[in-house]
């Protein structure tokens, strides 16, 4: 299958290490139903004989988890390893990584596949419910009719969109829904979509690649626009900042140096909407404008 026709709105080539198993994948070992159980502790199971690993969705909703796999290879359903990635600590060490996206529809169980050891390495998010995207109506008239400024500078294009809207990477939470993530070298200069002021900066993380704990560590910029818009930047590299919180900042200008920092299995600038009402609710509409820098 072309990737061009990959189901998910992602770039299969852009997360290397990362098996996308969203309701189901071809080469993990199945799907079967399972009886509802209220026990967290029977969510990651393993078959000492069958050597098959398992998430278990007992509820009677749709749940996810991330999970990884270090230094470890797990295999599928005709015996072949999965292609790994890699993961990289805050101190710069680095470790072969693999890791699944799972989202599993109620009252199954997802056999991913085998692996010699249950807990060698291992690492899981707790299975949540998963929750529909949803965009308020009275916050789309809040944005800019135009279209927003490019993010990144046209000399060193173009960019290749990775993963859009719903995105089943990272993407298929209502806080992530509409945001995009755009290949791009480590220390591209990351340009204000706008006119506003810095809300906020994090820049100490120096961490990289696959781990699912990555998941909660990033390096972002945040703009609040004119408009009442909150434009985050993230995966920006550490300590590369050019602008300090609550100054003013225009269209075009550089607030800091694209990276690979935090849950990032490739160097890339992802970039959502939010509106200052509501910082932390779902993520608004963007699209970008002709304007460039």
């Amino acid at each position: 299958m072309a990737e061009s026709d990959w189901p998910g709105n992602y770039l299969p080539s852009a997360c290397p290490g990362c098996v996308i198993v969203h309701r189901s994948h071809p080469a993990i070992v199945g799907i079967f139903p399972v009886q509802e159980s209220g026990s967290a502790d029977d969510t990651f199971q393993w078959d000492p004989q069958s050597k098959v690993f398992t998430v278990v969705n007992a509820k009677r909703y749709p749940c996810f988890t991330y999970l990884t796999f270090l230094g470890t290879h797990v295999h599928d359903r005709h015996g072949r390893p999965f292609e790994p990635g890699f993961t990289r600590s805050d101190a710069g060490a680095e470790q072969m990584a693999l890791t699944f996206v799972v989202v599993a529809d109620p009252m199954t169980a997802v056999r991913l596949g085998r692996v010699e050891a249950a807990t060698s390495g291992f690492f899981a998010i707790e299975l949540e419910q998963l929750q529909a995207p949803s965009v308020p109506a009275a916050l789309q008239a809040h944005e800019d009719p135009e279209g927003y400024a490019f993010p990144l500078p046209d000399a060193a294009g173009p960019y290749l969109c990775t993963q859009g809207i719903g995105g089943h990477l990272t993407h298929f939470f209502p806080e992530s829904y509409h945001a995009v993530d755009l290949r791009c070298a480590m220390h591209t200069p990351v340009l204000s979509i706008g006119d506003g002021i810095v809300k906020e900066i994090a820049q100490t993380h120096k961490c990289g690649g696959i781990h699912a704990a990555n998941l909660a560590k990033w390096n972002s910029v945040s703009v609040v626009l004119e408009s009442g818009i909150i434009v985050d930047y993230l995966h920006i590299l550490a300590d590369t900042a050019r602008v300090q919180v609550g100054d003013h900042v225009r269209r075009g200008q550089v607030l800091c140096e694209s990276g690979d920092i935090g849950f990032a299995p490739e160097p890339h600038l992802h970039v959502e909407l939010h509106s200052a009402a509501d910082p932390d609710g779902p993520s608004l509409p963007l699209h970008f404008g002709r304007e460039r820098f």
